[in-house]
């Protein structure tokens, strides 16, 4: 018996990928969104510095109108001493 190839694409979970605080800001800025996907490849330091500085932002980050430019997003992480 020959079994039918699924049609439902395959997520793979590569996490040899380097993927970076820094990348993963130049993204924000740049869409305005990032994927699970991507957040998961980031490490555990950087996804703490990546949330940190998305709470930082949402609540100081506000322009005139209440706007948030994500161009105002830290691309350096803030290390706490």
């Amino acid at each position: 018996m020959k079994l039918k190839q699924s049609s439902v694409a395959q997520i793979s979970s590569d996490t040899t990928v380097q993927y970076s605080y820094a990348d993963a800001i130049k993204q924000l800025q740049d869409s305005g969104h990032i994927s699970l996907l991507d957040m998961q490849k980031l490490s555990y330091a950087d996804a703490d510095y990546l949330f940190e500085e998305i709470k930082r932002w949402f609540i100081y980050g506000r322009g005139i109108n209440f706007i948030h430019d994500p161009k105002k997003l830290n691309t350096a992480p803030r290390r706490s001493i």
